[in-house]
């Protein structure tokens, strides 16, 4: 109850904050001013530009060769998995017209047999044995149309969930404030802002079924869905209403404890086998508090919330994510249970990892570059007091200003501190938390020079 207070707290602060206006009769003199943005280059590109134009991290390579693995399994297939709902389609009633043929056509041999045949009867039997079973096939390839028809009308696929052959479709079920959409921007790994960055707010955005496609295999689409339990979207009626069934796989998320209805939705799920992960979001907030309440360990904290969800939630296998942190907690796990194909880039055994095999040894290739945990905290979006905008990837900063204008900032790393414009530093112990207060501050280098500070607003 407390985490969730303060999670409330905090996004009612940042509301507040970048809306907010304060009216004073005698102001105290500020001692805040706009010098770290003085000699700036205002010739930067607009930040989507910036964005387009940034290569790709080796993460995104291995994670769009996974992808592109797993659609090209799916096209071989030429259907999609055996818990979707697919319809009966042409090549269905070919299979059917066929099996009916040749069974007429056996009938009718084994009669034109009979009579020639007179009593040799194991020949005769041998042959009705075969029409038996190929009557026993066509019975079963007819029963399986008409239950797949007959679910396709008590579950009907949604309309805004096309081409289901061709794409491989994951849905993100999870209520108010859980953090479905920066979830979706992670695993995709698409920059604050950038094109096909889902919007991320202190409010439900989530209304409708929204559609977010992976920039390096479209095909590959995830799907944010609003949640149950409402006058609009009611729990009873939650899968046929989403069409989870039609979902290749579906993740389950909460920030806190799950719900009734997450248990229903769990065990319907497992009911009609649509491969499923439960999903506990924002535990970076839960080990924070617990470091600070009672001075444990993230591994103590996460080990105490894994007991908790399987004792009293009957859960055996959850991940422990904060979306924040790409890198940390249970994500990489969860990444890897989601698109098999990085797992097997990782077995030792598997061709790039064998230097005798033709796999690409003799290519050229470099070490990717490393970040201190300084640097890696501040990634993201900031904003100043002055409406000015800071988009942080890797040691690059874009700056926006209130007025349209643009620069670009080289940060400056020396071991674990990092440096603005070599007048404000910013190292590990006050990045430590920098994202649970949703604060980077940096602290001048000169004691002339006033403290630096700007929000989180992602």
């Amino acid at each position: 109850m407390a985490n969730e207070f303060f999670e409330k707290l905090f996004k009612r602060k940042s509301q507040v904050e970048s809306g907010g206006q304060v009216w004073e009769s005698a102001p105290a003199k500020s001692t805040a001013d706009a010098s770290n943005l003085q000699g700036l280059d205002f010739s930067a590109p607009t930040l989507q530009a910036w964005l387009k134009e940034l290569e790709a991290t080796p993460e995104d390579d291995k994670l769009a060769e996974a992808l592109a693995e797993e659609f090209a399994e799916r096209r071989q297939r030429k259907r999609p998995p055996s818990h979707v709902l697919a319809g009966n389609s042409e090549g269905d009633a070919k299979i059917l017209s066929a099996l009916t043929e040749e069974l007429a056509a056996l009938q009718k041999t084994l009669e034109e047999e009979r009579n020639e045949l007179g009593s040799q009867r194991e020949e005769l039997q041998k042959r009705e044995a075969e029409i038996q079973e190929r009557q026993k096939a066509l019975e079963e390839e007819r029963s399986a149309q008409q239950a797949r028809a007959k679910a396709r009308q008590d579950y009907p696929q949604p309309k805004w969930l096309e081409n289901l052959e061709g794409t491989i479709n994951i849905g993100v079920v999870g209520n108010s404030g859980v953090g479905k959409s920066l979830l979706i921007n992670k695993i995709r790994r698409v920059r604050p802002q950038a094109h096909g960055w889902a919007p991320v707010g202190v409010k439900e955005t989530t209304r409708e079924p929204t559609m977010y496609q992976f920039l390096s295999q479209p095909n590959v689409r995830l799907w944010d869905l609003p949640g149950a339990g409402t006058e609009a979207i009611p729990s009873s009626t939650y899968i046929q209403d989403m069409g989870l069934r039609y979902f290749d796989k579906v993740l389950i998320l909460t920030a806190h404890r799950f719900t009734s209805m997450e248990v229903e939705l769990r065990k319907e799920l497992e009911q009609h086998k649509v491969p499923y992960f439960l999903v506990r979001t924002k535990i970076d907030i839960d080990i924070w508090n617990n470091q600070q309440d009672n001075n444990c360990k993230a591994a103590t904290t996460m080990k105490q919330i894994r007991r908790d969800l399987n004792v009293n939630h009957g859960v055996e296998k959850v991940f422990l994510i904060s979306a924040r942190d790409p890198d940390g907690y249970d994500m990489p796990a969860l990444v890897q249970e989601l698109f098999p194909g990085l797992k097997r880039g990782l077995d030792p055994e598997a061709p790039e990892f064998n230097p005798g095999e033709k796999s690409g040894w003799e290519d050229g290739w470099s070490m990717p570059v490393m970040y201190s945990p300084t640097l890696s905290a501040m990634q993201g979006r900031w904003r100043d007091a002055y409406g000015a905008y800071y988009n942080l990837s890797n040691n690059q900063v874009h700056v926006t200003l209130s007025n349209g204008q643009r620069a670009l900032v080289q940060l400056t790393e020396r071991g674990s501190t990092v440096s603005w414009c070599d007048r404000w530093y910013v190292n590990e112990e006050l990045a430590k938390s920098t994202r649970l207060k949703g604060e980077l501050r940096w602290a001048p280098s000169l004691p002339t020079d006033p403290e630096l500070v700007w929000w989180w607003c992602d």
